[in-house]
């Protein structure tokens, strides 16, 4: 039987539009925000951040990285970043989740709202796991958006 959660994590970003959107779909900058601790690892084996592109990730812990996501985009805008998202645990499909992520101008320059519909095929405490490995994700992501651009 599935579990379904939706969770919402909305951040309020010192930096423009235009900046979070570049911090949020380049490569090597995704890879940075994206691990969750420091002694995780996130791992990008194929990255193609456009509506019809996909990516594949290796995840967890840095000396056993034993899950696996794959990303299939769907809308790439400046304002509105959609994927559907397949976590993979020793070969078996542990969840599906549809991920928005909308940006707009903020009080602080912009303001992210990731929205993310989950669907656990490995029960509800799954969620708590989402919560958490996301909440830090979009946490590592605003600090680095708001640090002065390299000139």
């Amino acid at each position: 039987m599935a579990d379904f959660a939706t969770l919402t994590l909305d951040r309020d970003i010192a930096c423009t539009p235009a900046r979070l959107f570049r911090v949020m779909t380049d490569r090597e900058l995704r890879q940075t925000w994206s691990e969750p601790n420091d002694e995780s690892v996130l791992i990008i084996d194929e990255y193609d951040c456009r509506p019809g592109g996909r990516e594949e990730i290796r995840c967890g812990p840095k000396e056993a990285p034993e899950f696996r996501t794959t990303g299939l985009f769907h809308v790439v805008t400046p304002e509105f970043l959609s994927l559907t998202d397949m976590l993979i645990v020793n070969e078996e499909l542990v969840s599906v989740s549809l991920c928005g992520h909308e940006i707009a101008e903020g009080p602080k320059g912009s303001t992210l709202c990731v929205t993310l519909q989950i669907t656990s095929l490995a029960g509800a405490d799954l969620f708590d796991e989402y919560r958490g490995g996301w909440s830090a994700a979009v946490d590592s992501l605003s600090k680095l958006a708001s640090e002065p651009e390299p000139s």
